[in-house]
């Protein structure tokens, strides 16, 4: 059991640090680093990540989601002099869907990995890129909600007629949003290349990870 609390409690540490690798490789890449550390939201972003890998695992009831949004809600009125009200909202809000994942159904898998590795690591980069840059570009969203898109299908991968037109839609998807402008050639690329040779190391190599390892491989390679 202390083996398996182990794993739990060092996932939770990498689906935090996954939240930053692209906001900071950005604020950096782009000569943004003016900034200090702000201690309310780094926690408030580590209990999300807690919640998300450790806590939701152990079946907790509503009166534990009463305490644990009490303590948030404190933290948050602490915060408000110098951390954004959106922010500090937003962040919330993915608690919030990650607290209806334990009163879901069981047939209701598909939605709630999609929130879990969707929309959950999407927005929590999106809050912490704000809070440091003060804004939010197309350069920055678009990648990121792509790449995270990239890893669910990627999870879904079995290699079924469908899964490969999923391969083919966003291939499809990639270079649209380069002809639109919404990202460079070599990110295009660099996505796809990303999405089919994981999918087909799946396949045929049995490479079968979590999708936080996969979401952590996507953002490094966006920095590339």
């Amino acid at each position: 059991m202390d083996k398996l609390n182990s794993r739990k409690l060092l996932a939770t540490f990498i689906e935090f640090i996954s939240y930053h690798i692209f906001p900071f490789i950005f604020i950096f890449m782009h000569d943004l680093h003016n900034y200090s550390l702000h201690g309310f939201l780094i926690i408030m972003v580590a209990m999300v990540a807690l919640y998300k890998e450790f806590i939701l695992k152990l079946n907790p009831n509503r009166y534990f989601h009463i305490l644990y949004s009490a303590i948030y809600l404190l933290l948050a009125v602490l915060s408000l002099r110098s951390l954004n009200i959106f922010v500090i909202v937003l962040i919330f809000a993915q608690l919030a869907f990650l607290y209806l994942m334990r009163y879901l159904p069981a047939n209701s898998q598909n939605f709630t990995s999609l929130v879990e590795n969707f929309v959950v690591p999407s927005f929590m980069s999106i809050a912490i890129a704000f809070t440091y840059m003060h804004f939010i570009s197309v350069t920055f969203v678009v990648p990121l909600l792509l790449v995270n898109l990239a890893t669910v299908l990627i999870n879904y991968f079995e290699g079924s007629k469908f899964d490969y037109a999923e391969l083919v839609a966003i291939s499809a998807l990639s270079l649209i949003l380069f002809l639109l402008g919404y990202i460079s050639l070599w990110t295009a690329l660099i996505i796809v290349i990303f999405v089919v040779s994981m999918s087909l190391l799946k396949l045929f190599k049995n490479f079968n990870q979590p999708n936080l390892v996969y979401r952590v491989i996507g953002n490094l390679i966006l920095i590339i």
